[in-house]
């Protein structure tokens, strides 16, 4: 019987406009510190999981522009280079094909991490990680990790929990996208529903052939791709990079897990976590002043409740403000309800829209 070798693969490409102006193309947010040791995300993200997978066991998937900070944060890192941009399915076949590659023999498991969540409780999240594992090992199934709901919100994906395996394994009925409050309240009070946490943990191979079942030219791709990290020779990145071109941008949630009848999740017991997607997750993780305002910088601020601030650069005045984040870098200033933070990409997009790459 084959080992099963777990490999740590993180998936470090995003660049979080829903972060800006401090999340930009040349450092997105999963280099960024929400902790008071400057800890950044990225760097978080990795030392939780060596205990599971050790030094040489973890895969950071990013384009050729983040190398240098991948290298600066996490050195002791493998980096996959990303050729294009093509979504986190085409990332995820990459990463499948490397570690098949580099452990001839082997069966590696794949843990799928993002580069940019935050947790609270490390070791509760290691006991979902290492139960996921198991699954994994033992049968062909696509495990993910869900987060049990504490209120209606509509910026995640949701999990609903079909028949009970064994431990706190669960089959995976079905995936929905992100629900209008409506909906979303109605999975809340219904039970049975999971936040969809975009970890996930299966073996290399069976990823593949799900990619073989769902995303069939994307495997054909995968396949010669695999070939060519076998085979080597001088020219070897270049038709990678031709090849991954050719794939289509897709999230690994709508093409492949959407459709596949042997997903597992995992109801993780709650173990504080925030995927930091937005300016008000990110005050989660701060203390508050009496009024329920969060500073970070130079500020005066009166008469204000429920704010965000937080400045680089010079002196914010906040006089009568209730709920409202203002960010300044010193180059772009944010001025947006906390009630809109979602629609801050917005910004980036219409940036791009005018030629003002500097400030993206």
């Amino acid at each position: 019987m084959a080992a099963h070798r777990t490999v740590a693969v993180v998936l470090a490409g995003g660049q979080g406009s829903r972060f800006w102006p401090l999340s930009r193309a040349a450092k997105p947010k999963q280099f960024l510190s929400i902790a008071e040791n400057g800890e950044s995300l990225i760097q978080s993200t990795v030392r939780r999981i060596l205990p599971i997978v050790g030094n040489d066991g973890v895969r950071v998937v990013a384009h050729p522009g983040l190398h240098s900070l991948i290298r600066e944060h996490v050195p002791s890192a493998t980096i996959v280079s990303e050729p294009s941009a093509r979504n986190t399915a085409a990332c995820i076949g990459l990463a499948a094909v490397h570690a098949l590659v580099d452990s001839p023999g082997e069966e590696p498991v794949l843990v799928v991490l993002p580069a940019d969540h935050a947790v609270k409780d490390e070791e509760r999240l290691r006991n979902a990680l290492s139960e996921a594992i198991a699954h994994a090992r033992n049968s062909d199934v696509l495990v993910t990790i869900g987060i049990p709901p504490t209120e209606p919100h509509t910026g995640y994906g949701y999990i609903k929990r079909g028949s009970a395996l064994s431990g706190r394994a669960f089959k995976v009925e079905r995936f929905y996208e992100k629900p209008s409050i409506e909906r979303a309240e109605k999975y809340l009070e219904q039970g049975g529903f999971s936040w969809n946490s975009g970890m996930f943990v299966w073996r290399a191979e069976v990823i593949l052939k799900a990619f073989h079942d769902y995303l069939p030219q994307m495997h054909h791709g995968l396949v010669k791709i695999r070939e060519i990290l076998s085979t080597g020779g001088d020219d070897s990145a270049r038709r990678v990079e031709e090849i991954f071109s050719t794939f289509e941008s897709v999230s690994i949630d709508f093409g492949v897990l959407e459709h596949a009848r042997n997903c597992v999740v995992i109801e993780a017991e709650e173990f504080g976590w925030n995927d930091v997607g937005s300016w008000n997750q990110w005050a989660e993780n701060f203390a508050t002043d009496a009024d329920g305002n969060l500073i970070r910088g130079d500020a005066v601020v009166i008469d204000s409740s429920g704010c965000v601030i937080r400045s680089d650069s010079r002196l914010i005045a906040a006089v009568g403000l209730k709920d409202v984040v203002v960010i300044d870098t010193g180059d772009a200033l944010l001025v947006v309800a906390r009630d809109s933070v979602q629609e801050v990409r917005k910004v980036v997009e219409e940036l791009k829209r005018r030629g003002k790459s500097n400030l993206v």
